[in-house]
Formats: structure tokens, C-alpha cells, sequence
């Protein structure tokens, strides 16, 4: 009789092991949804982030060309400095090929 009360005990206890695994498994697979949805999330904000920046320098370049003196020659020097490295970098790929 013990023998059989044991092995009862014993199966009683796998089958609740067997059912909290399964529910593990059914957590696990909704926090790996949430993760995915949340990495999509960021994913989207960094991406608007990039736009807003660029928006931004745009911004920051109208207004310096429409302002006082002194942004326009800081502008200017931006530009020219930009237009400088634009001319390296055709330089190097010349050299290149």
C-alpha cells in the first residue's frame, strides 16, 4: 500500500511540474512578444529621433542664413568647411580607381 501511495504522490507531483512548465512556457512566449514589440517600438523612435535632428541642423542652417551677420559668416565657414571635406573625399576615390 505505501508503495502505491508513494508512486500517487509521485505522479500527483509530476503532473504539476508538467503543467507549471507549460505555463512557464506560455509566459515566456508572451515576454518574448512584448520584447519583440518593445525593440520595434525603439527601433521606430530612434529612426524618428534621426529625422527630428536632421530636422533640426535644417532648421538651424535656415535660420542662420536669414539672421545677422555674424551667423551668416558662421554659416558660411560650415559651408565652406563641408564643401572642403566633399572635396577630399572625391580626391581619395579618384586616387582610388
Amino acid at each position: 500500500m505505501a508503495c502505491k501511495t508513494i508512486i500517487t504522490h509521485i505522479q500527483a507531483q509530476a503532473e504539476m511540474i508538467i503543467a507549471r512548465g507549460e505555463k512557464l512556457e506560455q509566459e515566456l512566449s508572451q515576454v518574448c512578444k512584448e520584447r519583440d514589440e518593445l525593440l520595434q517600438k525603439v527601433r521606430e523612435q530612434q529612426e524618428q529621433l534621426r529625422e527630428m535632428k536632421a530636422e533640426v541642423q535644417r532648421l538651424q542652417l535656415a535660420v542662420s542664413l536669414g539672421g545677422d551677420t555674424a551667423n551668416k559668416n558662421k554659416s558660411r565657414a560650415r559651408i565652406n568647411l563641408l564643401l572642403r571635406e566633399v572635396d577630399k573625399c572625391i580626391a581619395l576615390l579618384t586616387k582610388a580607381e
